[in-house]
């Protein structure tokens, strides 16, 4: 089985993806569902935006998933540690409550500025 890595752009070829998978499952306390509950967050979200006036009706339709999907986890090989663990990557753009979050986010951006706000390229 080959897997893309964590950094640079290369592939990796592993045998135990599916066990590394697994281990970190485990060891993060991840517990998997059985039951698929997105239409039902799908429709929470809508009846949340329905009940609370502060969004203007019209932006209702687009802040609506037209199929929503549950977000999946993919894990990426750590190539530059010695045990080769995984990094694990979640692909959310599919998930019921993500352009609502996106439309809050940059709404609350707008309405609160914060006076000092810093990017930091490096730590050191």
């Amino acid at each position: 089985m080959t897997a893309k890595a964590d950094k640079g752009r290369t592939m990796v070829k592993i045998h135990e993806l599916r066990q590394k998978t697994d281990t970190f499952i485990q060891e993060n306390r991840i517990i998997p569902w059985n039951k698929d509950s997105t239409d039902s967050f799908q429709k929470h979200s809508q009846q949340t935006m329905h009940r609370y006036n502060t969004i203007d009706k019209n932006q209702h339709k687009y802040l609506v998933q037209i199929k929503p999907m549950a977000p999946k986890l993919n894990a990426l090989i750590k190539t530059h540690k010695e045990d080769e663990l995984i990094g694990p990557e979640i692909n959310n753009t599919q998930a019921p409550s993500y352009k609502l979050a996106k439309y809050l986010n940059k709404r609350l951006d707008q309405l609160i500025k914060l006076p000092h706000t810093y990017a930091t390229k490096n730590s050191k």
